[in-house]
């Protein structure tokens, strides 16, 4: 298992990795990712079956996790341990499924603020970015470099400012 929604799904002819269609898991450094990977875990060692409904970005196919006749995937929402990821998915049953979730503080819903994966991922791409100007003082021969801190944002903004 990599996160609450993507996993290695092993078959006889060989294993891929996948990722949970239309739902969003806490990351592995957010509130609330233990609890999402250990709800997953618990199907992953079944006998299951793999609905594939295409291929992300990463290579990654994405699919529905289906245990025993459940969906999984659904199931992952309806109790709190995801998001219904809705940029990908407007599947109804996934959008009734977090209003439960919500309406009864199911799992991450119990939280004060959680924090949707999409905006958390977003923040870690802001990190702090390092820039720096080195600089000869009075033409000494003597050079400073002078450092500072930017967030991604800030940074490209400036960037493109002197353009």
């Amino acid at each position: 298992m990599i996160d609450g929604d993507t996993y290695v799904f092993q078959t006889e002819e060989g294993s891929f990795t996948v990722r949970m269609s239309g739902t969003d898991a806490p990351e592995r450094d957010q509130p609330f990712a233990k609890e999402s990977m250990a709800f997953l875990e618990q199907y992953l060692y079944k006998d299951a079956i793999m609905k594939i409904k295409g291929t992300d970005r990463y290579g990654r196919r994405l699919g529905v996790l289906m245990v025993d006749g459940k969906d999984i995937n659904l199931l992952s929402v309806k109790g709190g341990y995801a998001w219904h990821f809705k940029r990908y998915s407007s599947d109804p049953r996934y959008v009734a499924a977090e209003k439960s979730a919500r309406r009864k503080k199911s799992g991450l819903w119990k939280l004060p603020n959680p924090v949707p994966p999409w905006n958390w991922r977003n923040k870690q791409h802001q990190k702090t970015i390092t820039s720096h100007k080195i600089l000869d003082n009075n033409n000494t021969g003597v050079k400073f470099a002078f450092f500072r801190m930017f967030k991604r944002s800030t940074l490209e903004k400036e960037l493109l400012s002197r353009l």
